[in-house]
């Protein structure tokens, strides 16, 4: 500014001294000048700008100074923490490592357990599903048993009823023994002291029998002949056995199939009560007709 000063009072001088100076010169002299003045103007305000700009950036360079200057002492007192920790792990030394070699080997025994049990609850689950199996296979074989059980029942009463008016006349007796039907004669009915040949008179009462077995559904019966202990063991066994073959003979004759029965002598061992008397042992001479179990069920059901 003071330049363009200095050069108007300059021209202003030149002017009053040399009136040669013509006028266009000077307005051309001073529009130039004036220019000048307008472009210096903008620099300065470009400048001044520019000044503010660079003191902001300075303001926010000495904050960031600043900041890192804070953080570098957070920094330092962190550094410092740490290598009073890695002081105090050094100081310890052999306790870190046996710490870290504890907890290796407990981790082993963790997993060792662990590999343990699940080979026990693979072992466990087998276990439960053999379990399982076994209780369907009893359930299967329970209900085959009450299957057999409820025929055998039925046919009881089937026979019981059958041959109620010989059991009321005493004639023969109806009991259950081990869980088997048997229809109970007295020898006495049957045969003669001694003899193995069927009475006459006992047909009446084998028939009926006969017709009470046939009516069972091709069920299976063991005819079964006893003695008293009076005698020889060995005849006695034989004259059971005897008996107990003519009866079988008897049963085919009055048409149960000889394919559902057999014979079998006991001779004295088998007594229902002790021969001590002699009602005891008429009582002991018998033959029984014992309805043999079905088990073709139960065997089908473990199958």
């Amino acid at each position: 500014m003071t330049r363009i000063l200095l050069s108007l009072a300059m021209l202003m001088a030149l002017g009053g001294c040399n009136a040669l100076v013509s006028r266009e010169a000077y307005d051309r002299d001073l529009a130039g000048m004036k220019g000048q003045a307008d472009q210096l103007e903008a620099q300065k305000k470009a400048l001044s700008n520019s000044l503010d700009s660079c003191k902001k950036e300075l303001a926010s360079c000495v904050e960031s100074g600043q900041k890192t200057v804070r953080e570098r002492e957070l920094c330092k007192d962190e550094l410092q923490k740490t290598q009073s920790v890695l002081d105090q792990c050094t100081h310890r030394g052999g306790n870190c490592a046996k710490d870290l070699a504890d907890t290796q080997m407990a981790k082993m025994k963790i997993e060792d357990e662990l590999r343990k049990t699940k080979e026990d609850l693979a072992t466990a689950q087998k276990e439960r599903e053999r379990l399982q199996k076994e209780r369907d296979r009893l359930e299967k074989e329970q209900k085959a048993l009450a299957d057999a059980l409820g025929k055998v029942q039925a046919g009881v009463k089937k026979v019981q009823d059958r041959l109620r008016a010989l059991v009321d006349a005493g004639k023969l007796r109806i009991r259950s023994r081990d869980g088997l039907l048997v229809i109970e004669v007295n020898s006495d009915i049957l045969f003669d002291l001694n003899k193995a040949e069927v009475k006459p008179a006992a047909r009446p009462v084998l028939s009926e029998i006969a017709s009470a077995l046939r009516e069972l559904n091709d069920r299976r019966f063991q005819i079964a002949g006893h003695t008293d202990d009076t005698g020889a063991d060995q005849l006695n066994w034989r004259l059971s056995t005897d008996r107990s073959l003519a009866v079988l003979h008897e049963m085919v004759t009055l048409g149960v199939p000889a394919k559902l029965l057999s014979a079998a002598g006991f001779g004295p061992y088998s007594p229902m009560v002790p021969n001590d008397s002699v009602e005891a042992r008429a009582k002991n001479r018998r033959v029984e007709f014992l309805l043999v179990p079905d088990l073709s069920g139960l065997f089908d059901a473990q199958k």
